[in-house]
């Protein structure tokens, strides 16, 4: 799996994977401006400053919820499309895994049903760490294809966020000229996304 991207951040223990589990529940079923943080403690069954202690307001536990789940989906991406060596056909893969996974997401589309005045915010203006996370998984992608110099050198950072932020538009405005399902983002991507990488470079002799 590309990079560390995927396990760096917040606390890591039985605990606060149960908390987490049960907040994620709370935020889909009620959403998030409903949930409380003692409520959540009291399902998860653990005291309110045990919560605290890791999550030090709703805020921060709304983030890790939200990049958990960040990481969750991108290990799912991984399975999906590490067996692809060609990177124009892992990068179109990816694309295709990637937009309709996120618009068939049961906690994102929970969230924009029950409360999107509050969920929308959290998508957009506080959701720099979220898009980072992907960004990241979308550059180390890139720089495996340059060292098996399958990829010219060149910097992945801007590829790597017009991919991020072009998924991000199109699943949070849905209606407009995109794909609705993966064979049809699958072509997209081929044709609008993939000549970006440039061309193949020779490899060169070992």
């Amino acid at each position: 799996m590309p990079g560390g991207e995927l396990t760096a951040g917040g606390p890591d223990d039985p605990v606060s994977g149960d908390l987490l589990d049960v907040a994620r529940a709370e935020f889909e079923r009620a959403g998030i401006r409903a949930a409380t943080v003692h409520g959540i403690a009291r399902r998860a069954g653990i005291g309110r400053a045990t919560v605290y202690r890791r999550y030090p307001d709703k805020r921060s536990l709304v983030d890790a919820v939200v990049l958990r789940e960040v990481r969750d989906f991108l290990r799912h991406v991984d399975e999906r499309i590490s067996h692809i060596a060609e990177p124009a056909a892992q990068m179109a893969e990816c694309f295709a895994v990637v937009l309709t996974g996120l618009r068939e997401h049961s906690l994102l589309n929970g969230l924009l049903g029950v409360e999107p005045e509050e969920t929308l915010p959290a998508l957009t203006i506080h959701a720099g760490a979220a898009l980072a996370l992907a960004r990241g998984y979308v550059a180390d992608l890139l720089r495996g294809h340059q060292a098996a110099e399958k990829l010219a050198d060149f910097d992945v950072q801007p590829l790597a966020e017009i991919f991020v932020r072009l998924v991000h538009s199109a699943v949070l405005t849905p209606s407009g000229w995109m794909p609705e399902d993966e064979g049809t983002a699958r072509t997209f991507a081929h044709a609008h996304l993939t000549p970006l990488l440039g061309e193949t470079p020779a490899r060169r002799p070992r």
